[in-house]
């Protein structure tokens, strides 16, 4: 029983620094990220690539029946 408020108090401590550390290391990120923009960070969004061209594997005529789900 001695020893449960020295531990008591001794994690409490650990915890409170650990916090203050974790948050000085965000808020240097955050700096960090505000003062280096990316080489593509102009404020535009990113366009994706474009799709390479589609060929279809298998011809279907235009007279021919295509089946369809009947359980749509």
């Amino acid at each position: 029983m001695k020893l449960f408020l020295p531990i008591t108090v001794s994690i409490l401590l650990a915890s409170t620094l650990f916090a203050a550390v974790a948050e000085e290391d965000t808020a240097e990120a955050e700096q960090q990220a505000k003062q280096q923009p990316g080489p593509a960070d102009n404020g535009k969004p990113k366009r994706p690539a474009p799709a390479s061209t589609f060929t279809p594997s298998e011809k279907v005529g235009a007279d021919s029946a295509v089946s369809f789900p009947v359980d749509i």
